[in-house]
């Protein structure tokens, strides 16, 4: 199945030619979830993120569909 790919911040260092908030259509097997596709990536393990699928926050296990819209960010945080 087909998802799109958007990586922001520094998690945009994975795919460095996309423009800035540009995604990118991504081939995944059938049931991936988010970790699968984060390994896809090739993200390595401990990176921090958070994933929001079609613009809602969901967990790493969450199982992708066909045509979801997988937003990566680096957690942000300030005072």
């Amino acid at each position: 199945m087909r998802i799109t790919v958007k990586l922001y911040a520094t998690l945009r260092r994975f795919r460095p030619n996309l423009a800035p908030g540009a995604g990118f259509p991504l081939d995944v097997p059938p049931d991936a979830t988010v970790n699968q596709v984060v390994e896809q990536l090739g993200i390595p393990e401990g990176v921090a993120l958070v994933p929001m699928v079609n613009n809602e926050v969901k967990s790493m296990d969450y199982i992708l569909a066909e045509g979801d819209t997988l937003n990566l960010f680096p957690p942000v945080a300030g005072g």
